[in-house]
């Protein structure tokens, strides 16, 4: 648990003795929290996690729950890959050695149950016994199978990979899975054919003992297409997962002008290379009432251009290509859509490019009726289109959306706070359970999520290179500024005036209101006067806070840029100073809302929308369709990857996505030990999650009228910091 120090109060206001004591632990704490650049330069990264930023063991529990559950279903479909190939010829040794597995996990799980005292010593007891029993199984396994000559040699290098992950658990505890690659239960030798589906219930089918995802679960409404496609495939969804999907940050207004959003398209900019005329419009709208012009105007327009994803490196994988693309894909918003579509309104896909240059040949313009003649009378290629956007929006949202503009815009601010502000700071204290867990969680990462046959390269298209230039380039684009969420949408075209419903924009920003709110309250009892001038007073007066906002945007610490509120004050040593408390207000919030709810937004849709590969992958194993290509109903699969690769994604975003510490501005367990020891402040805790509570209850209801529920905006569902 997280303790507040028992004396809150700014450096300018304690005793001299008291200021030469925050001083020195200040100077103790910047030989643990410092800086490295080299591994994603310019990107400032933390150069080791400090002891006190480790793992709790409440944490280490939640961890190992998730992790049964994975190891369960990962078991299982491992063994249905060799029952598939082996038929009735499995060894009866290696039948004992697998049931032995299943004893041991059932008395793990069955500890997990019991009461602290007796679960921890069984914890240990039986999380050996499922060890030693899993690492039986690939040395019997090699043994038992010894010339059968149907199984292929890298399935059995699938299942010795286990052995090392289960290694790595018995040495370093359940966290340890976190930071272990399963890149070696990728097979890599042999005949692969076996791992490549046969049908899009193969995939289906790597969720053996696993919930299944949401995106599978819609329940049909009368309102939906009456035809054989399952929901994931219909074009309402494509349309409604720029709104409320996996990564909702690429949608933007196509406007007349970007006078009053920068950050929107000019319709005339699209067309140079996005040719689509009015009669192509209005075949797919069904009526011809607007022109693209008319429509632009009036705000109901909007695209995802994926350019930043243009001359991205291929990769390989067990010698087989992936391919990147940069795709653009056209939306009109229709108050009144066709059938098919939520009769309230939607985002109605138009067309789709899968490259940056139009070629009526290699890069037509694909529609969903084929109105543009491109030889898809199937509609496969329409279904690929979408698939390859999905593919795009995907890789950004790993790359970009998740890890770039979360995890690591976060951390360096770890580092700054910790240097510049005494843990008796009120901002501190206030930051620090939104820090909570994020340097380990990170350092995990670039050990083993973002290394050259890591999890990334394993389940991206592009080369690693690639996909650390995407970062980077991202990074380096990234403003502080702009990213108030009370402005962003407007910024992107996207706010309530155009798009009328934007599920993630309605609940996010409720969100950021109460956090804002609060933030105000909790910092005015520190920076307190009776007029805003005595408030501004105290702030340009903190000199920890100075030393904390210059920290952020030295290019040789935090690298924070786009903090324009500042005021240069032409001093070399301390070139900037904030001397506005609405501004610390924001920028405050602006931290704590990326930590929780916009992480959250990005983080915990990656099970329930992004782990069943058809219809949303990582990787494309099949260049973009031509026009006179012709596609038939089993062309799809190629594009997807082997079974291997897609239970490797699924089982990365279960881990990533049920593992949950904590909920928003609930800082402690216990409601009769709270976190914050000033009395001031639980009374302002309260009305946070009052705040919160009533949040919940408005998403709930909106809910009601979607066409599914949106909740990764849940602020039950959002945690205080990126602790995962």
């Amino acid at each position: 648990m997280l303790n507040e120090p028992k004396s809150v109060s700014l450096p300018q206001l304690c005793s001299l003795e008291e200021q030469g004591k925050r001083s020195f632990d200040l100077s103790i704490s910047k030989t643990d929290y410092n800086y490295m650049f080299s591994y994603l330069e310019p990107i400032p990264i933390a150069a080791s996690v400090p002891k006190s930023e480790e793992f709790s063991l409440a944490y280490e529990a939640k961890v190992l729950q998730v992790f049964l559950a994975i190891a369960e279903n990962f078991k299982s479909v491992v063994i249905s890959f060799m029952e598939k190939e082996l038929v009735d010829d499995m060894p009866t040794n290696l039948r004992s050695s697998i049931d032995a597995v299943e004893v041991a996990h059932e008395k793990l799980k069955q500890a997990m149950q019991e009461g602290i005292i007796v679960k921890k010593v069984h914890e240990v007891e039986y999380s050996i016994e499922l060890i030693q029993a899993l690492a039986k199984v690939p040395k019997e396994l090699e043994e038992a199978l010894a010339g059968v000559a149907r199984l292929p040699k890298d399935l059995l290098k699938m299942v010795k990979g286990l052995e090392q992950v289960f290694h790595d658990l018995a040495k370093e505890g359940p966290t340890a899975f976190l930071k272990s690659s399963l890149y070696d239960m990728l097979a890599t030798d042999g005949n692969r054919d076996y791992l490549a589906a046969s049908s899009v219930e193969d995939y289906r089918d790597l969720f053996k003992t696993l919930p299944t995802p949401d995106n599978l679960k819609i329940k049909k409404q009368n309102w939906m297409p009456d035809n054989n496609q399952e929901v994931w495939q219909q074009d309402w969804y494509f349309g409604y997962m720029q709104t409320a999907g996996f990564n909702t940050t690429n949608l933007r207004g196509v406007l007349l002008s970007d006078s009053y959003s920068s950050e929107a398209v000019v319709l005339q900019q699209l067309l140079k290379k996005m040719p689509i005329s009015d009669e192509i419009f209005h075949n797919v709208v069904g009526h011809n009432e607007l022109s693209l012009s008319q429509a632009a105007d009036q705000g109901l327009l909007y695209v995802c251009d994926y350019a930043m994803m243009q001359g991205l490196e291929s990769s390989m994988l067990h010698d087989k290509e992936r391919y990147p693309c940069a795709p653009i894909a056209l939306f009109f918003w229709n108050q009144t859509p066709p059938e098919g579509y939520p009769p309230t309104g939607a985002l109605q896909p138009i067309c789709i490019q899968l490259t940056q240059n139009f070629d009526a040949e290699t890069s037509p313009l694909y529609t969903p009726n084929d109105c543009t003649a491109n030889n898809d009378s199937t509609g496969v290629k329409w279904s690929v289109a979408k698939t390859m956007v999905q593919n795009a929006c995907a890789v950004q949202h790993e790359t970009v959306a998740h890890l770039g503009a979360c995890h690591l815009t976060i951390e360096p601010m770890v580092v700054a706070a910790n240097r510049q502000l005494a843990q008796s700071h009120p901002l501190m204290v206030l930051l620090k359970p939104h820090f909570r867990f994020t340097l380990p969680i990170n350092d995990g990462a670039i050990h083993s999520l973002i290394v050259p046959g890591g999890v990334v390269a394993s389940v991206l298209s592009p080369s690693h290179q690639s996909t650390a230039k995407l970062i980077t380039d991202a990074h380096e684009k990234w403003h502080f500024d702009q990213q108030f969420p009370d402005q962003l949408f407007q910024q992107r075209g996207v706010c309530d005036k155009t798009l009328a419903k934007f599920p993630f924009r309605e609940d996010t920003l409720e969100l950021w209101d109460s956090i804002t709110k609060f933030v105000s309250q909790y910092l005015s009892l520190y920076y307190a006067g009776d007029s805003k001038l005595d408030q501004d007073k105290l702030v340009t007066e903190d000199y920890e806070l100075q030393n904390w906002v210059n920290e952020m945007v030295n290019s040789r610490c935090a690298a924070i840029k786009g903090m324009d509120g500042l005021v240069e004050t032409g001093d070399s040593q301390s070139p900037y100073q904030i001397r506005d408390f609405n501004y610390l207000v924001k920028i405050v919030s602006l931290i704590i809302y990326t930590a929780s709810a916009q992480h959250a937004s990005v983080n915990y849709a990656q099970w329930p929308l992004m782990s069943y590969l058809p219809s949303v992958s990582g990787t494309l194993y099949a260049q973009a369709p031509t026009r006179s290509d012709k596609l038939s109903e089993s062309s799809f699969l190629q594009y997807l990857p082997p079974l291997d690769v897609a239970l490797y994604q699924a089982t990365f975003g279960y881990l990533l996505s049920n593992v949950q510490f904590d909920s928003l501005g609930h800082y402690t367990e216990d409601p009769r030990k709270p976190y914050f020891q000033d009395e001031q402040v639980q009374p302002l805790v309260t009305d946070f999650q009052l705040a919160l509570n009533q949040v919940e209850m408005n998403i709930h209801q909106r809910n009601k009228q979607r066409p599914f529920p949106y909740l990764f905006q849940l602020p039950s569902m959002v945690p205080n910091s990126i602790s995962i």
